[in-house]
């Protein structure tokens, strides 16, 4: 396969897939030649921060996977990826370790005032009773937002400080999940407004969606506590700017940030930002999983899901359905053997009927053996249709179960 790589990967990683025959190709993407004039013949094309449009997307004639070399895929656009028939895979969780290291670290400066210290020390001045005015973070409370792998992370971290952490309660959870939120003694609240009540530290984990975006806005804010921390090291887009800025000024927030909703597209460029000069502020330059180890986790997640998919496996797609479609199922039990299969969806297709999901198995055993099929179909087969496949000479026996 010729794979397409955006963004840059440590080269071991590259000989790993290039030892299996694959050709890599590492994109320069500039202003003057976007993406979308670089990956006409790629299969697979993998990204960390370059953003993939519609454009790219349908420009390319061979594209069947994009790989996300990380967790968010909101610089993907994954409509236009299904609608063309391209899986979307990320790489969960790899980084999640970084992530939360460095959430704690702008904790941390926060409360010390590290930054504003250092810098005064690099001019030469000296101000011990200036900078002895930290709280301190025993025993303070912690409201994570998103308690996935890096809000898990967090948490684990913060408890290890004596915080007490605390999170809304989600009914779909995980068993092996509600056991990591037991061990860690994390108090499940029921709404935004108990989870926020007198919170000292408010640290948001979540992904960028339509409905997470700007979520924390004037009425967010108003329920934080005076003087309060926030930290976000997942996506700008969760914060309305102006709002924080003006919370900033009127209740005295003090402020940890590694992402902001407008950042320069280049890893080095000049920068006007209102958080950047504002005293409340502690800052860094969207590197949450920018560490050696998460480089190399990553990469390694991204080599795994390109190997499966040349095998015909898709691992962590983001964009299959995830729940099963159709109004019925057919079980279709039939010889393994050519033309078994085309014969019954070639039925289908003379009856009118969609098929929406199909898995079919096969049987262990010596030559010749069986396989079943298991369709899910838009609408149930009238019975003809069901005479028409049970006649057919591969079929063993079918069976409809529709849903409910």
């Amino acid at each position: 396969m010729h794979i397409a790589l955006a963004d840059e990967i440590d080269a071991p990683f590259i000989e790993n897939l290039e030892n299996d025959g694959h050709h890599c190709q590492t994109l320069h993407v500039s202003p003057t030649q976007g993406l979308d004039q670089l990956i006409d013949d790629a299969d697979v094309l993998v990204v960390r921060s370059t953003s993939v449009t519609r454009l790219a997307i349908e420009a390319s004639t061979r594209l069947g996977l994009i790989v996300r070399a990380g967790a968010g895929t909101d610089t993907i656009d994954t409509q236009a990826a299904s609608e063309n028939g391209v899986y979307v895979c990320n790489v969960p969780g790899q980084n999640a370790a970084a992530v939360a290291e460095l959430t704690i670290g702008l904790l941390l400066a926060v409360d010390r005032n590290i930054p504003a210290s250092t810098a005064d020390l690099h001019k030469g001045r000296w101000a011990k009773a200036e900078y002895s005015t930290a709280r301190g973070l025993k025993g303070r409370t912690m409201a994570i937002l998103g308690l996935g792998e890096i809000g898990l992370a967090v948490a684990e971290r913060a408890a290890a400080f004596g915080i007490k952490v605390r999170a809304l309660n989600r009914p779909e959870r995980e068993s092996g999940l509600l056991d990591r939120i037991d061990h860690l003694n994390i108090e499940l609240f029921d709404d935004l407004q108990q989870l926020l009540d007198d919170a000292d530290v408010i640290s948001l984990h979540l992904p960028l969606t339509d409905r997470t975006r700007n979520i924390v806005n004037d009425q967010f804010l108003h329920l934080v506590s005076h003087g309060a921390i926030l930290l976000n090291t997942a996506r700008g887009g969760l914060i309305d700017e102006v709002a924080l800025l003006k919370a900033m000024e009127t209740k005295a927030l003090r402020v940890g940030l590694d992402v902001y909703e407008e950042e320069p597209s280049t890893p080095a460029a000049d920068w006007d930002s209102s958080f950047a000069e504002h005293p409340n502020v502690v800052g860094t330059h969207h590197i949450g999983g920018s560490t050696q180890q998460a480089r190399e986790a990553v990469a390694s997640g991204v080599v795994r899901i390109i190997k499966a998919y040349a095998e015909g496996r898709i691992l962590n797609c983001v964009n299959l359905a995830d729940r099963p479609l159709g109004a019925c199922t057919l079980t279709v039990r039939h010889r393994d053997e050519v033309g078994a299969l085309a014969a019954v969806l070639a039925c289908l297709r003379g009856a009118g009927i969609n098929v929406q999901q199909m898995q079919n198995e096969i049987f262990a055993g010596v030559s010749p053996t069986a396989a079943v099929a298991t369709i899910r179909a838009s609408r149930p087969p009238t019975a003809q249709t069901i005479a028409d496949l049970r006649q057919l000479e591969s079929v063993l026996r079918v069976e409809i179960a529709e849903r409910a």
